[in-house]
Parts: structure tokens; C-alpha cells; sequence
């Protein structure tokens, strides 16, 4: 696990101490036996084959338990931040979330920082090193939810598979689906948790990123929430792959909504509040056979324009001392990783939900 980084202010850290008698008494009825990772997970008893894909993503929830700095907690008592740097993992974060729910300042981690004493340059590289980390770390816990999703899927496929093969009984094939979703329910819970970590430290990113002189990120795109239909019959997928798991099926003619469009394929939302992607080549607009364009043309990005282009096209000489002079260097490096974390974060907010709805509607015989 990655060591945390330290600094000399021991403030934050006392409090910490002292909260945490208040933090463990409140979190469940019995003491802190609940927040094990065999309870979040299940114990290993060989019924689960997907056992070792949910133990992998609870894991990767550790990280994102920890502060992003000691003393990173700063005015966040009572919060999910100061169980995480009480105990350094996930069972903190759990223990502060029922304490005070996930909250905790959103300059919590730019207070530390400054705590430091450190120079421009300094504050500099280290947001960006914290952001570099944070970013690998999204992107190890979205493959974790997505291979435990994967064997999910798959354990539902076999059980059907061998429900139509007459190899068990219909009572036994319900019975085994109701256990499946159950585990998978409970990993989705596991990945919301891990998700509103991710999001509250993706706030304290954001803080950091601003104070130091970078551009806030650029929003996401909002829902596209455009209509169409299908060309044919085609599988709905968890993931924007040809080799994700098929959590149901759309008919031919059938009316979707689009609500975003990634690499090929369209995350459409049937009727019944279903949603996941099928390809974007396979949609029309309703009732015709025109192709679908999405995004719109006008939440397209306007297309850059370097300065001397702009120049040379009004025959204004470029100024040695521009009034608007590039950021530096390592500041553009910090506003860089800060955009790349907001859309790692959305993304993987936006895979947790597709996944609820996969959950919530899924897991049926029928399928």
C-alpha cells in the first residue's frame, strides 16, 4: 500500500485521536466487527467464484480511505475523512461516513498543504504527484469493478445456460440467480462507497488545483437525452465492448434514449429505466432511416486557434509580453492531471450507476 506522506503540524492528527472513541462507538451496534472485509465481501467458503474480483475491488477502496495528506482532515470532523486518517483504509472511511456521512472541507487538503511551508514550485509538484497517484489508483479500481461486474454477469449466463440445458431445475435456477444478485448488490454498494470517496477527495483536488492558478476542469457534458431507435435486435451492454457482459436485450424498433455516446457506442435508457450501450451504428432517429449524430453540433468544443494564428489573420504583431501570457509550465501540468481526474471520476460515477440499473433490472431468468 502506498505510504502516506507526512508533515510536522500534529493539530489535525490529535484531534483525530481524540474523535476516535466517539467515531468507533457510533459506527455499528456491537463495535467495529462490522467494517471487516470478510462482512463487506462474504467469507471465503468456495460458493463465490467471484470471491477473489470482490476482495480485489474492496482493496483498492483502501487508498481511497486513507487522506490524501496527514492532517488533510483539517475541519472535516466527524467526517468520512477523519476515519480515514484514523485507521488508513476503508474500514475508516466506513467508521467516519456513519459518524458524520461523507463530508469533510473542500480546502481541507489545500489547508495542509499550506501547512507545509512549502514554495509555488514545491505546492506545485506535489499536487501533482498526489493527482498522478489518485488517477492510476481510479483507474486499478474501475478494472477491479469491472472484472467483479464481468464474473457477475458470467455467473448469471451459466446458471441460465444450464437452466435451458436442463441441468437444474427451474426452483434451483431462481434460487441460485436471487444469491448471485445478491453479491452483486452488495459489491455495487461496496463501489458506491468507494465512489463517494472518490468524488469528495476529487473536490479537494479541485480546491488545490484553483488556489495554485489552474483553470477549473471543464464540466462534463450534460445527459444528451436525445431519442432514438434500433435498427435491429441487439444485446444492451454493461461496457461500451463488444465482450462485456449482456445485462438484456432491445428489439428491433424499439425507442431508446441517448444519454452519452463513448468511442462507438451509445449508453441508451429503455422504458423501463434499463440502461446500457449498444453500438451507435445501430441507431436511427425515430421513425425514419436517417443515422443518428450525436453529440449536437453545438456541444461540440470550438476548435483551438493558436495566438499567432490569431495574429497573422488581423495583421497584429504578436506582443513580446502577451497580456495574457501562458500559465506556467508546472501549473499546466496541475490543471492537466486536475481535468483528467474530473473525467476518471465522472467516468467511473457514471459506470457505477449503469450498473445499478444493471442490478436493479437484471439478474432474470429471461434475460
Amino acid at each position: 500500500m502506498m505510504r502516506r506522506v507526512r508533515f510536522a503540524t500534529r493539530l489535525p492528527v490529535a484531534a483525530a485521536l481524540i474523535a476516535l472513541p466517539l467515531l468507533s462507538g457510533c459506527a455499528t451496534p456491537g463495535g467495529g466487527e462490522g467494517f471487516t472485509q470478510e462482512s463487506r465481501v462474504g467469507p471465503d467458503d468456495g460458493t463465490d467464484s467471484c470471491h477473489a474480483q470482490a476482495v480485489a475491488l474492496d482493496e483498492t477502496g483502501d487508498f481511497f480511505g486513507q487522506d490524501i495528506l496527514t492532517g488533510a482532515a483539517a475541519g472535516a470532523a466527524g467526517g468520512a475523512l477523519i476515519g480515514g486518517l484514523i485507521s488508513g483504509n476503508l474500514k475508516g472511511a466506513l467508521i467516519g461516513a456513519a459518524a458524520g456521512g461523507v463530508a469533510g472541507a473542500a480546502g481541507g487538503y489545500w489547508e495542509a498543504l499550506q501547512q507545509q511551508n512549502q514554495n509555488t514550485a514545491q505546492l506545485e509538484s506535489t499536487v501533482a504527484g498526489n493527482l498522478s497517484t489518485e488517477n492510476a489508483q481510479i483507474d486499478k479500481t474501475q478494472l477491479a469493478f469491472n472484472q467483479d461486474m464481468d464474473c457477475r454477469f458470467q455467473q448469471a449466463a451459466t446458471i441460465r445456460a444450464n437452466y435451458h440445458a436442463g441441468l437444474i431445475t427451474e426452483d434451483q435456477a431462481v434460487t441460485q440467480m436471487a444469491q448471485v444478485k445478491t453479491w452483486a448488490q452488495r459489491d455495487l454498494q461496496l463501489a458506491q462507497t468507494i465512489n463517494g470517496q472518490i468524488q469528495s477527495r476529487g473536490q479537494q483536488f479541485d480546491t488545490a488545483a484553483t488556489n495554485l492558478g489552474a483553470a477549473p476542469a471543464a464540466a462534463p457534458v450534460t445527459s444528451l437525452n436525445k431519442p432514438a431507435e434500433l435498427r435491429y435486435n441487439e444485446p444492451l451492454l454493461l461496457q461500451p465492448d463488444p465482450d462485456s457482459p449482456v445485462i438484456g436485450q432491445v428489439a428491433r424498433h424499439q425507442n431508446v434514449t441517448i444519454n452519452a455516446v463513448e468511442a462507438n457506442y451509445a449508453l441508451v435508457q429503455t422504458d423501463d429505466g434499463t440502461t446500457g450501450f449498444v453500438r451507435l451504428a445501430d441507431l436511427r432517429q425515430p421513425h425514419t432511416y436517417r443515422t443518428i449524430t450525436v453529440p449536437p453540433a453545438d456541444q461540440l468544443p470550438a476548435p483551438e486557434t493558436a495566438p499567432e494564428d490569431e495574429a497573422t489573420a488581423t495583421n497584429v504583431p504578436v506582443s513580446s509580453t502577451p497580456a495574457t501570457a501562458s500559465p506556467p509550465a508546472s501549473t499546466a501540468t496541475v490543471q492537466k492531471l486536475d481535468g483528467s481526474n474530473a473525467a476518471s471520476r465522472d467516468a467511473f460515477a457514471q459506470n457505477v450507476a449503469t450498473t445499478q440499473s444493471a442490478v436493479s433490472n437484471g439478474f432474470q431468468l429471461s434475460t
